[in-house]
């Protein structure tokens, strides 16, 4: 595991946030290293790619300390790629219905249309 890195968001997390408990937030990173939330999501994502042991919790991000904080990052990714999986499906069924009958017919809320 890639545990060293020269970009600065790391080396920053590694310093001053390292574990859990020492988690910080979002909008305080990105006003810390101005950069916009998508940006660093990107940024994060990108480092992970890397091997770089950033996790995170509905409060913020942080370096793992344990292996523990790292499993339950890996835990709460693996959920969201089932969730993005099945909403991926259900579109992919929606597309092959419409264009077997050439339009795309939406269910309404309720069920029967009158």
């Amino acid at each position: 595991m890639t545990t060293t890195t020269d970009n600065p968001i790391a080396e920053y997390l590694k310093t001053y946030h390292k574990g859990a408990q020492s988690v910080i937030s979002s909008r305080e990173l990105e006003a810390a290293f101005h950069i916009r939330g998508p940006d660093l999501r990107r940024l994060i994502n990108s480092l992970r790619g890397d091997g770089i042991p950033i996790c995170s919790s509905d409060s913020g991000y942080y370096y793992a300390g344990t292996e523990e904080e790292l499993q339950r990052t890996i835990r709460q990714l693996r959920s969201r790629i089932k969730k993005i999986a099945h909403a991926e499906r259900g579109l992919t069924k929606a597309l092959e219905q419409s264009t077997d009958s050439g339009q795309i017919s939406l269910p309404l809320e309720g069920g029967d249309t009158a």
